[in-house]
């Protein structure tokens, strides 16, 4: 029943992390909306308390607005979902200790409004990050086995080294211009994901925090190596196109706190 709770809580911190995501990242004037009620991205109308929770709507009518009947954003419903489902799973890995449920579900959380905004913008937010940062350096501070010196150390190492490729990314950049004659229009790494790095660095501390930086490599190494055969075989392959790098981060982050020792094991056994 418990995790059963979890779930239904989990769907609850969906609307605020949609809410958080529809309203954090500026708009095309650079404007930024304060977090409000759901509410139609058409008619602009808020939604009504029943149907905040767009799973309910998808349910009851099909994804429709109830003032305008204009659909609403299928997003909405994954992040529910996988809110929902992320924190019963982590009920279920914290073994019904609140003690170490809270803190997971929170950092939790924050990957996973870090991950949508990343996605869909391209843009990894100081409004988000700095919140983030205090949060998550609060959690490793006061966990016994971590404290104060191997978290900062933690947060200092990883903006430390993906500070360093970022310095690397940006020489490539001036190079590859310098060929094409041309200026690159992105970048494939940008600072936000330095400051990404540390929130990874303080989540897990050090050297946990060189394991979820090998994860995060591999994983968007794994990622990109297939989405350039996809689109190679599709024909819509293009060169230098930029991925975002945030969800790698917070998928490396996320294995380790979680995981961290299996996986440790797991290469050490290899």
């Amino acid at each position: 029943m418990l995790t059963v709770a979890c779930f239904l809580v989990g769907l609850g911190v969906g609307i605020v992390l949609n809410s958080l995501a529809d309203n954090l990242p500026p708009d095309q004037f650079g404007f930024r909306n304060p977090p409000r009620r759901p509410h139609c991205r058409y008619c602009g109308a808020a939604h009504a308390p029943l149907h905040w929770l767009a799973l309910v709507s998808f349910l009851a009518r099909r994804g429709r607005c109830e003032h305008c009947t204009a659909p609403r954003r299928l997003r909405h419903v994954v992040v529910e979902l996988v809110t929902g489902l992320s924190l019963a799973g982590v009920w279920l890995w914290a073994g019904g200790d609140p003690g170490r449920f809270v803190p997971a579900a929170i950092i939790a959380v924050i990957f996973i409004l870090i991950t949508v905004i990343d996605v869909e913008h391209r843009l990894i937010l100081h409004v988000v990050v700095i919140p983030s940062a205090i949060i998550v350096g609060l959690i490793g501070i006061l966990t016994p086995n971590r404290g104060p010196v191997k978290t900062l150390v933690g947060g200092l190492g990883g903006y430390g080294l993906v500070l360093g490729v970022f310095f690397l990314g940006q020489v490539f950049s001036l190079v590859i211009a310098r060929l094409r004659g041309q200026a690159l229009d992105e970048v494939a790494f940008g600072g936000g994901d330095v400051n990404l790095a540390g929130v990874v660095g303080l989540t897990l501390g050090w050297p946990a925090v060189l394991l979820a930086l090998f994860t995060t490599v591999v994983a968007a190494g794994l990622f990109s190596f297939g989405y350039v055969l996809v689109q190679s075989l599709r024909r819509r392959y293009s060169l230098f196109t930029p991925l975002p790098y945030g969800p790698f981060l917070a998928l490396g982050a996320l294995l380790v706190h979680f995981y961290g020792k299996e996986f440790a094991a797991w290469l050490g056994g290899r």
